[in-house]
Formats: C-alpha cells, sequence, structure tokens
C-alpha cells in the first residue's frame, strides 16, 4: 500500500468519514456483546495457557499490512474471546471489574482528541480540566475553604498533586517528596550524600504488613531499599496496623540514629479491604515530625459514603494521598491520583526544559515523574460530572452491603469461615470441613501461644490441610469459569500461621445475594470433593493424637 493509500484510507477525511463511523459501529457493537457476555462465554476462556501462547508465538514483524477487516476479526477472535470477563457480576476476585457504558464514550473521546498533558501546547483545555478535577479531590479529602482552592486551582508557582497511571506512580511520587524535603541533597547528590551530609546511620519507611507492594517499588528506585521498608506487624483479624508495635519501631529507630522517611497509613489494604486507625497514625508522625502518607487507593472514594466516610477519619492529617480512579471510582483502566497537603510541598521536584515545561508556565509536566500523559483525567472530571457525589454514594453503599451480605452468608454456613472483618467490601474467608469448624474456630481465639504441645501440632497439621483445599477449590473454580474468587495467604488468622484464604472483592451493581449464594455452594460442592480425594493420602500421615483434636474425615 502506497503512501497515499495509507493517507486517504486510515487517516480521518471528509472522503472517508462514512467508513470510519461504520468501523465505529461494528467495534461499538464488540465491545458491547463483551461486557453484556450476550453469548455466555465462560469467565476464563477454555483454552490452556500453552495453547493462548501458540496463538502469540510468530516473533516477525508483519512485513505488509493486512485489511483492517481481517485484523479487526483476528483481534476479535484471538483477543476478545480469550479475554478476563471481569464486568460479569459473578467475578468477585479483583479489583478490576465493571465499568458504566459512559465509559466507552470518555475514552473514544480522549483517544480522538489525543492531548498530551505534559504541557498547555498540547493540552489546553485539559491543563484546566486536570486542575479542576485535582481540587475536587483535594477538597474531598483535604476540605480547606473555597478561597484557598481560588488561590491554588490553576496557579503556575503552586500544585495540588498528579495525576498518574496508577496508585504505585503515586506511591514513589510521594515518597520521592517526602525523600527530597527531608534530604534535599538527594534531588542532585544522591541518597548517599544526603545521607552522609545528615549523619543519619540509615533510612526506614514504616508500614504494616498489609502494605501495597508497590513501596518496596519505591523504596527500590529512591535508592533506599526494600529491605528499608519495615512491616509493622497487624493485629489479628482486624489487619489494622499495631499501634504499639510501630511506636516501640520509631524509638528503636531513634535510639539508632535511623531516619524515618515516612510513616504509610493504609486506607483500604489490597488483601483485606482493613483501614489503619489513620488518627493515631498522624498523632504519631506529627509528633514524631515524620511523613504521613496515606495510601487510600482502595479506600479513598469511600469519602463520598455518607455511610462510611468516619472510617477514614484522619485521612487529612496526612501530608499526602493516594487514590486510584480505576477502583472504587468505576473508572476504566488506568488512572490514579497522588494529592499533597501542601500545595508548595511538589517544589521539591519541580523541573522544566527549554522546548516545553518552562519556567512560570502551566504546563502539568512541571510536577509530574512521568513525561507525556495521556488526557485521563478527563475520566475523572466525566465520572464526577455524570455521577455526582450522590450517585457514588449509592455504588458505595452497595458494594459494602453486599460484603456484608457475603459475610453473613459464610458466617452461617457449616462449612466456611471468615477470615478478617468486613471492613469494607473485600472479605477473606475459608472453606473448612463442618466437622472441623467448631475446632479450628476455638483453636484461633484460644490462639497458637496457649494450645499443648500436641494441639499446636495438631492444628499445625489441620491449617496445612486446610491451605491445600482451599488452593484447590480457587483453581477448581477458576478453571470452570462460572465464577471467580481469588485468593491469598494471610498469616494474621492465628497469628504465627499462614492461611490460605479466598479473597472476594465486591462492588459490581448487578451482584445480588443470589449470586453469592451461587458461588458459595459451587466452592462448598468443590471443598467438599476435594477433601474427599486427599483425607485418605493425607490421613496415613498424621500423627497418633491427632483424633484427639480433630475427627477423621
Amino acid at each position: 500500500m502506497t503512501f497515499d493509500d495509507l493517507k486517504l484510507k486510515y487517516f480521518l477525511s471528509e472522503s472517508n468519514e462514512s467508513e470510519c463511523a461504520m468501523w465505529l459501529q461494528v467495534a461499538l457493537k464488540e465491545a458491547s456483546a463483551f461486557m453484556l457476555n450476550s453469548d455466555g462465554h465462560k469467565i476464563h476462556s477454555d483454552i490452556t495457557l500453552p495453547e493462548l501462547e501458540k496463538l502469540f508465538k510468530d516473533p516477525n514483524l508483519p512485513e505488509w499490512g493486512q485489511s483492517l477487516s481481517d485484523v479487526f476479526k483476528e483481534s476479535v477472535e484471538k483477543v476478545m474471546r480469550h479475554s478476563v470477563r471481569v464486568a460479569s457480576p459473578d467475578f468477585i476476585g479483583h479489583m478490576t471489574g465493571v465499568t458504566p457504558y459512559f465509559s466507552l464514550i470518555c475514552d473514544l473521546l480522549i483517544c480522538a482528541l489525543n492531548q498530551n498533558v505534559v504541557k498547555i501546547e498540547t493540552a489546553l483545555s485539559a491543563s484546566f480540566v486536570e486542575g479542576q478535577t485535582l481540587a475536587w479531590l483535594h477538597r474531598m479529602v483535604y476540605g480547606f475553604s473555597k478561597e484557598f482552592y481560588e488561590a491554588n486551582l490553576h496557579s503556575p508557582s503552586t500544585a495540588l498533586g498528579n495525576v498518574t497511571s496508577g496508585g504505585t506512580i503515586g506511591n514513589i511520587t510521594a515518597l520521592t517528596v517526602a525523600r527530597n524535603l527531608k534530604f534535599p541533597l538527594s534531588r542532585r547528590k544522591g541518597i548517599a550524600a544526603a545521607m552522609s551530609k545528615s549523619g543519619a546511620n540509615g533510612i526506614a519507611i514504616l508500614v504494616s504488613k498489609r502494605g501495597h507492594y508497590s513501596l518496596k517499588k519505591a523504596a527500590q528506585i529512591l535508592g533506599i531499599g526494600e529491605d528499608n521498608v519495615l512491616d509493622i506487624p497487624v493485629l489479628p483479624f482486624s489487619n489494622k496496623i499495631n499501634v504499639e508495635a510501630l511506636k516501640l519501631k520509631i524509638k528503636e529507630l531513634q535510639a539508632e540514629q535511623t531516619a524515618i522517611l515516612a510513616i504509610v497509613g493504609v486506607a483500604g489494604s489490597t488483601e483485606t479491604g482493613s483501614i489503619d486507625e489513620l488518627s493515631q497514625l498522624g498523632a504519631i508522625a506529627q509528633a514524631n515530625r515524620i511523613w504521613f502518607h496515606v495510601d487510600a487507593a482502595w479506600g479513598g472514594p469511600l469519602l463520598m459514603s455518607d455511610s462510611h466516610r468516619q472510617k477514614l477519619t484522619g485521612i487529612a492529617m496526612a501530608d499526602s494521598v493516594v487514590l486510584d480512579g480505576h477502583k472504587l471510582f468505576y473508572m476504566p483502566m488506568a488512572h490514579g491520583t497522588v494529592l499533597f497537603k501542601d500545595p508548595r510541598a511538589l517544589d521539591s521536584m519541580r523541573h522544566t526544559a527549554r522546548y516545553i515545561i518552562r519556567s512560570g508556565s502551566v504546563d502539568l509536566g512541571r510536577t509530574s515523574l512521568e513525561g507525556s500523559r495521556r488526557f485521563d483525567s478527563f475520566k475523572m472530571w466525566f465520572f464526577l460530572k455524570v455521577l455526582g457525589k450522590n450517585g457514588f454514594n449509592a455504588l458505595l453503599n452497595h458494594a459494602t452491603d453486599l460484603a456484608s451480605l457475603f459475610g453473613n452468608l459464610i458466617e452461617t454456613n457449616a462449612s466456611f469461615q471468615l477470615t478478617s472483618f468486613v471492613e469494607t467490601n473485600i472479605l477473606t474467608y475459608r472453606y473448612v470441613p463442618e466437622s472441623w469448624k467448631v475446632k479450628i474456630e476455638m483453636n484461633r481465639v484460644k490462639g497458637v501461644q496457649n494450645l499443648s504441645a500436641k494441639e499446636h501440632a495438631a492444628y499445625l497439621f489441620a491449617n496445612a490441610f486446610l491451605n491445600e483445599i482451599n488452593v484447590d477449590i480457587q483453581k477448581k473454580q477458576r478453571q470452570a469459569g462460572k465464577s471467580f474468587v481469588s485468593r491469598t495467604t494471610l498469616e494474621s488468622v492465628t497469628p504465627g500461621i499462614e492461611a490460605v484464604v479466598l479473597r472476594a472483592v465486591l462492588f459490581h451493581p448487578s451482584t445480588q445475594g443470589t449470586n453469592l449464594e451461587q458461588i458459595l455452594q459451587e466452592q462448598l460442592a468443590l471443598g467438599q470433593l476435594a477433601t474427599q480425594k486427599r483425607w485418605r493420602r493425607w490421613r496415613s500421615d498424621t500423627p497418633e493424637f491427632f483424633e484427639e483434636s480433630f475427627p477423621n474425615l
């Protein structure tokens, strides 16, 4: 195909506008069919990973272009047919899920505009849309006066935060600012020189064991080191940070002359949905002059819920906060935001260039770690305009009600055990054979430290068996493709013992009690089958005293 052919066929003009409109209709029809699952496909396709890999095995770059029709057909058959149907009301295993249909409109407009928000010369209105959106979210978190936002909304000398590709870049940005403010020399001379100048013997970031893994990424990138992200124990079952353990660790580090870069509060952990006592953490951070960062990538939107916003009390004490749009804001991938209480905090990483983000400009790239960026702030602006606070309040209340409902179904089922408190709309649980449930729960409440040696050994054996069964349940349910939950491993169910647990993330507006009942019944059948298959092998290895504590299955 010649240059002229390419130009006339694929770059929009009056001559091909009707063909473009036709293809947009075709694509929209396929997109709608996928979201609605009109053909009743499974959540996960039946194709095996080796088979799927073979579809994309050819390493040779296409020499000649194919027809749009052929490529579109291949995209539907090879890509869409083998994608995860996250929009299903029975897909309750991860934070990625259903989005409103108008997200298609939004993304179409973003793609058509193709604004690069690094600089105002390629993002005229987009620059001000992003500024307004950041102000809306900042006020949701910090609640400053109208006059404060009028002064800082579009100011070239201040910044309320950055829109990012997600929580990872948000956390990295927040900790970069914390590092640059605590060790000003680090920006130009590096962390080693800054540490030497400061006289500190080390550096640490403090967060609970439920902290997100992106914090270790940030430590790696910032030259702090992953091992210096110190995991503070969590309280059993609640998964909130152990505040007393945190205080002890701070005293220990101060005695060693280790600089504490930040205390990170978790506001909606990715594993259990738990929220730390942010007011207590904020007070500790202020008393010790430590940067207080809150990772609210998951739980932040609860600030728009009249019933649940109090769970984030104390978040306004944070020096920085991360929110993710592609989680409980119901937006498509990808969108994140990092906010700063002090509109001058981002000065610590402000930068300029001769051809863009010049000094004194309103170019959004002046305080961002990322360079060229898509106009993804438009999604948040659009969603907040369409749904409003009241709309999000309704969606979030439904999600938390679903979690409470599922928690009740689990608690009242003779063969399942909740493994963490239901605080937001993520919950964890596990299958336990009915004849073991009472004993398992008694041992958990009693605590392994209070068990006799024989009881402890028996409990460890039973827990290992339950771990294997619950892994099997999760894998088999995923393979069946009718529904999906994820799994993780928690040390906080019974302190000192790792338990494999099933993990549900509930926020689909169409997920109802009947969906949850069916999912639980499927897991019950899978658990009973796995127990029958595996117990004979396990039975031969049981200690002689095992049946004194647990009945034979």
